[in-house]
């Protein structure tokens, strides 16, 4: 009896021992639903991008083609996730090449509207240059619309 009252304590005080210290919320997106309207998010494109259990070690990070400043950009996810401490404001989407000079990063979108098949989104951009300073005189703000297809997922700080 006394092992098993032991084994219960271990089990409790190692769960509590290990709870993780993130504050993102993971939302398949065929939960997405009118209550996410208005909610600050980073949306997870194609492949889940959740990288606690990556044991190849394989980039999960999805590359997507959006158009911006009437080009098609290639971005590609920064996801900062080991399964125990991953916080929203690590989390990015940046292009992979400079633009005029500057990358172009998305540090996180605000759900505007949520279709059967696409979900519209305010996109907030930062134009870093090569040494990762910000330029604040660019546009900040742009609106854009992406089928549910190509999303997996939505993360949404808790």
């Amino acid at each position: 009896m006394k092992r098993i009252i032991l084994l219960i304590t271990l089990t409790f005080t190692i769960n509590v021992i290990a709870q993780d210290g993130s504050d993102i919320k993971y939302v398949g997106i065929n939960d997405v639903d009118d209550s996410y309207i208005g909610k600050l998010v980073h949306l997870d494109f194609y492949n889940r991008s959740f990288g606690a259990f990556n044991l190849n070690k394989k980039d999960l990070n999805d590359i997507i083609s959006i158009r911006l400043e009437n080009k098609n950009i290639e971005f590609k996810e920064h996801r900062v996730d080991n399964g125990f401490n991953n916080w929203f404001s690590q989390q990015y989407v940046e292009s992979t090449e400079f633009i005029d000079g500057y990358k172009i990063r998305i540090s996180m979108c605000k759900i505007k509207e949520i279709k059967s098949d696409s979900i519209s989104v305010i996109l907030f951009l930062e134009y870093r240059d090569i040494n990762g300073k910000a330029n604040s005189e660019k546009p900040n703000r742009t609106e854009c619309e992406f089928p549910k297809e190509i999303l997996s997922e939505i993360l949404v700080r808790s």
